[in-house]
């Protein structure tokens, strides 16, 4: 184990005898790093209020801020979580909150995701693994974020907001509502434009499902259609492999509702 003479370790902390912590780090209450995880300098991790559970191979960068307690005006100091995965990256200046009692009491954050410099996750937020959270990329309270997605620099996405599996939003967007899987979506407020090609390609889907995916979603994206008309032609129209079936689903369980053209 490698602490700097510099950092100030809660006496409740659990920090692996192979992670390291840098210059100037502050560990407050009860945190735990686990192995070949390096803490660099000016990191702040944990609350008093609260408990942070760092997994391993992560690298958190100078100036982070894991486990502040939930911008919430409601929150009173009740005992949250912050759970962070595996093979992950959390850039310069980002910040990562505790959960609330308004949620599960936990904010998660999965395996190899990459949260650049001053990206924001608030309180009681649902990060998949191999997520993009890009510069300044703001999360509000209660958002859902599938695997695969990548979300653009200055981005915004306000409360309870889910952003669908494989989908990407581009620089600038301000979302508020739901984004469906598999979609490249943009603007203000941010609406999908076209199935997410490139990335499902990355992916590894064939041509056959790439059609399919894209006949669904032009469905979805209909003006002239309501979204239980589009289900019910994407039942008759489109093989219900696996990422449709994911897609529809996702949209039947909308509470937000889901960005349309």
């Amino acid at each position: 184990m490698s602490i700097h003479p510099t950092a100030i370790v809660s006496a409740e902390a659990t920090v692996s005898p192979e992670a390291e912590v840098g210059p100037y780090v502050v560990i407050t209450g009860s945190v735990r790093i686990g192995p070949h995880t390096i803490v660099q300098s000016h990191a702040r991790l944990g609350s008093p209020h609260g408990e942070v559970v760092v997994g391993a191979h992560n690298l958190i960068q100078s100036g982070a801020t894991l486990g502040g307690p939930p911008q919430d005006w409601s929150y009173k100091g009740g005992h949250s979580q912050l759970i962070i995965g595996d093979h992950n990256r959390i850039g310069e200046g980002a910040s990562l909150n505790l959960g609330s009692e308004k949620g599960e009491g936990i904010t998660r954050v999965g395996n190899r995701v990459f949260v650049m410099a001053n990206a924001h996750i608030g309180h009681d937020c649902q990060v998949g693994d191999d997520v993009v959270l890009t510069n300044l990329a703001q999360l509000a309270g209660h958002v859902v974020v599938e695997p695969n997605v990548i979300v653009g620099g200055i981005v915004a996405v306000t409360q309870f907001v889910r952003l669908g599996k494989s989908s990407f939003l581009a620089a600038g967007a301000i979302a508020n509502k739901d984004i469906l899987p598999y979609t490249i979506a943009e603007g203000n407020w941010a609406t999908p434009k076209a199935l997410n090609k490139v990335g499902l390609k990355r992916a590894g889907l064939s041509e056959a499902e790439l059609r399919n995916l894209d006949r669904a979603v032009r469905l979805l994206l209909k003006r002239s259609l309501t979204v239980p008309e589009a289900l019910e032609k994407i039942g008759t129209d489109c093989e219900a492999d696996a990422y449709i079936k994911h897609l529809t689903r996702f949209v039947s369980s909308s509470k937000r509702g889901v960005a349309r053209r």
